[in-house]
């Protein structure tokens, strides 16, 4: 018979060795996804192949968890930045792209790992916790377009717009170096500095027509 107290051991004792198994997957993932295999996970975490399985039924499923934690953490971020802002607020929209940036400088497995293939085919963002933070932006987009601090148009081709851009520079940074390539000093060569350095180059582009705009006068 087994006791109340061996039950909580073993309970214990398993999650343990799932945490690690967990731990293994994020590592993996953010060194290099193609070579994640059930066996490279099992070595890393220090526990049998056979084990693995004892807690999840695939290399596709646990991929899929590991993913999802990622992507639930990015979520929460996202939404905590947005609320120190009023709704309609253009910097309610810039605030995302702001901790879009942070959440990649300081938890960057985490964030290499945010758009993992999680199968052989792309992944419908509505399949995803937060559609990656895309539902957020577009919602906040389209709060703005209402209360006429940007121009109206597609929600979600502004959203697409503003997520690439981001995205692009954080990216751009992690693979090249851009030290005298740029007009600045080598402490502004960093994504969050280079995001309000371009910005208006941004406002420029979604800032409400004018009257004068739209009649043409003053050119």
């Amino acid at each position: 018979m087994v006791t109340p107290t061996h039950r909580a051991g073993s309970n214990t004792r398993a999650a343990g060795t799932f945490a690690r198994i967990l731990a293994a997957t994020r590592d993996l993932l953010a060194d290099d996804p193609g070579a994640l295999s059930m066996r490279a996970v099992a070595a890393r975490a220090g526990v049998s192949h056979a084990a693995i399985y004892k807690h999840v039924p695939s290399k596709n499923e646990l991929v899929d968890l590991v993913c999802r934690q990622a992507l639930t953490a990015f979520d929460e971020r996202l939404v905590r930045s947005v609320s120190r802002h009023p709704p309609g607020s253009f910097e309610r929209v810039i605030a995302q792209g702001v901790e879009y940036i942070r959440f990649a400088l300081e938890s960057p497995e985490q964030f290499r790992i945010l758009l993992t293939p999680m199968r052989a085919r792309p992944r419908r963002l509505r399949e995803l916790p937060g559609e990656v933070g895309f539902d957020l932006l577009r919602s906040s987009i389209t709060e703005a377009m209402q209360a006429g601090n940007i121009r109206t148009g597609d929600p979600s081709l502004a959203a697409f717009f503003l997520w690439s851009r981001v995205h692009g520079i954080v990216t751009l940074l992690m693979a090249c170096d851009f030290h005298g390539s740029l007009p600045l000093a080598d402490a502004e060569i960093h994504p969050e500095r280079l995001f309000e350095l371009s910005r208006e180059f941004l406002w420029e582009g979604f800032k409400p027509a004018t009257s004068a705009d739209a009649t043409g006068e003053g050119r």
